[in-house]
C-alpha cells in the first residue's frame, strides 16, 4: 500500500511541473522559444517522478495494463527506426501512454483541489487581459489552446466553489448561488468573445463541445451506449475528422463555409491529404517524424496539426490502436462518477473539449497541455474519492485525500 504522503507528493510534483512549464512558455515568447525544444523531455522526467510516487513497482509488474504500456512503447521504438524518425519522437508516445497509465492512479488531495484548477484557469484571465496572440510572437491558434484550457479549468473551479458553499454555508447559499450563476454567464460570454478575438477556430470547437456537454441532463450520462459513443468520438474521431476534411477538400468548389472570417478549408485538407497518401504506403510503421512536407505553406516542416492523428502517422497503426484503446477505456471507466457528480461532469466536459480541440492541433501530446490533461484525471479521481469510490481497477479504495 502506497502511503498517502507519497500519493500527495505525486500530485504536488505534477502541479510543480505544470507551474514551471506554464511560467516558462506562457509569459514571454522568447522564453517559449528557448524552452519548447526541451519541453517533452522535461515532461517525461516529471511523469516518471509521478509514476514512482503513485505506483508500487511490485504491483505494476503484476499489472497487465503496465505491460500494455511497455509493449506499446517498445513497438513504437522499433517503428521509430523502421520509419527513420527523430529519436525524440519516442517521448511523445511514451508520455501519452504513461499519462493513460496514471489516469486512474493520481489523486489531487482535497485541500489542493481548488488551487490545482486555479493554476490553468489563471492563464485564461492573463491571456485575456494581456493579449499575446497577434503582436507578441505567439501563434493565434496556440493562444486559443491556452484560452480553452484555462476556460475549462475555470468552469471546474466555479462549480467547486458552488458545491463548497452549498455544503459549508447552506444559510447564505441562496444568495451565493445567483451571484455565481451570473458570474458563470459572464465568463461564458467572455470566453466566446476572447476566443473570437483570437480567431481560433480549434478553440471554438472545444468551447462549443464544453457548453453542449454542460447542458446535457444527467439522464444522458447514464446511458452506457451514448456515453461510450462519446468516448469513442473523443478518441478515434480524430481519424474521422481528418478524413472528412480531405473529402471536403475535393469538393471545395461547392463547399464554402467561413468561421471567424476564415474559410474552414484553409490548408489542413491539403496537409492531411498529403500525410494520408504517404502513410497508406507504410501503415504499420508510420511515416516517422523526419518526413518532409511537400505542401508549399509548410516549407518542408513536419507538423500534423492533430494530437492522436500524429500518433498514427508517426508511429503506425498498432501503436495508434493501443493508445486509443487505452485512452478510451480510461474515459469509459469514469461514467459512474460523471453521471452522479456535478463537478465530475464538468471535468469530463473539459476532457472532451481538450480532446476535440486536439483534432485540429497537437495539443494533448505536447507539454504543458499534456500535463494538464493528466491533471484533469487527477481532479476526477479526487471526486471519486470524495464520493466514496475507488480510483483503482482492483477496487481498492484509497485513503482519504
Amino acid at each position: 500500500m502506497i502511503s498517502q504522503k507519497r500519493k500527495n507528493a505525486g500530485a504536488i510534483l505534477l502541479l510543480a511541473a505544470i507551474f514551471i512549464m506554464t511560467a516558462a512558455e506562457w509569459n514571454l515568447y522568447t522564453w517559449y522559444e528557448a524552452v519548447t525544444p526541451y519541453g517533452t523531455l522535461f515532461a517525461s522526467v516529471m511523469l516518471a517522478g509521478c509514476f514512482l510516487c503513485c505506483v508500487n513497482l511490485k504491483d505494476a509488474l503484476r499489472d497487465p495494463v503496465f505491460y500494455l504500456m511497455v509493449c506499446t512503447d517498445i513497438l513504437a521504438l522499433i517503428n521509430l527506426f523502421l520509419a527513420h524518425s527523430h529519436y525524440g519522437a519516442i517521448l511523445t508516445i511514451a508520455d501519452l501512454m504513461l499519462i493513460c497509465y496514471l489516469a486512474n492512479k493520481m489523486v489531487v488531495p482535497t485541500w489542493l483541489f481548488p488551487y490545482a484548477a486555479a493554476l490553468p484557469a489563471f492563464y485564461f484571465f492573463y491571456w485575456t487581459v494581456d493579449v499575446k496572440g497577434y503582436f507578441k510572437g505567439y501563434n493565434t491558434n496556440y493562444g486559443g489552446l491556452i484560452l480553452i484550457t484555462g476556460f475549462a479549468c475555470l468552469m471546474i473551479l466555479m462549480q467547486h466553489i458552488r458545491e463548497y458553499l452549498k455544503e459549508k454555508k447552506p444559510d447564505s447559499y441562496g444568495t451565493w448561488k445567483w451571484i455565481l450563476f451570473i458570474l458563470q454567464l459572464f465568463f461564458l460570454a467572455l470566453g466566446y468573445n476572447i476566443i473570437a478575438w483570437y480567431r481560433s477556430r480549434c478553440a471554438l470547437a472545444g468551447y462549443v463541445v464544453l457548453i453542449v456537454l454542460l447542458l446535457l441532463p444527467k439522464a444522458i450520462w447514464k446511458k452506457r451506449f451514448l456515453y461510450g459513443a462519446a468516448c469513442f468520438l473523443m478518441t478515434a474521431g480524430a481519424v474521422l475528422v481528418s478524413a472528412a476534411y480531405v473529402w471536403l477538400g475535393k469538393i471545395r468548389d461547392v463547399f464554402e463555409v467561413r468561421i471567424f472570417y476564415k474559410d474552414i478549408l484553409s490548408g489542413r485538407e491539403e496537409l492531411w491529404g498529403e500525410l494520408w497518401d504517404a502513410y497508406l504506403k507504410q501503415p504499420f510503421a508510420g511515416i516517422g517524424s523526419a518526413y518532409e512536407m511537400k505542401v508549399d505553406f509548410m516549407r518542408g516542416a513536419f507538423e500534423v496539426h492533430s494530437g492522436l492523428l500524429d500518433i498514427l502517422f508517426v508511429h503506425g497503426l498498432p501503436v495508434f490502436i493501443a493508445a486509443c484503446l487505452f485512452l478510451f477505456f480510461r474515459l469509459l471507466g469514469l461514467q459512474e462518477i460523471v453521471a452522479k457528480d456535478n463537478i465530475a461532469k464538468i471535468i469530463f466536459a473539459a476532457m472532451a473539449a481538450v480532446l476535440i480541440t486536439s483534432f485540429f492541433e497537437n495539443f494533448v501530446i505536447v507539454p504543458p497541455f499534456s500535463l494538464i490533461f493528466l491533471l484533469l484525471f487527477a481532479l476526477m479521481n479526487a471526486r471519486i474519492v470524495s464520493c466514496g469510490g475507488s480510483t483503482h481497477e482492483t477496487g481498492e479504495k484509497p485513503e482519504n485525500a
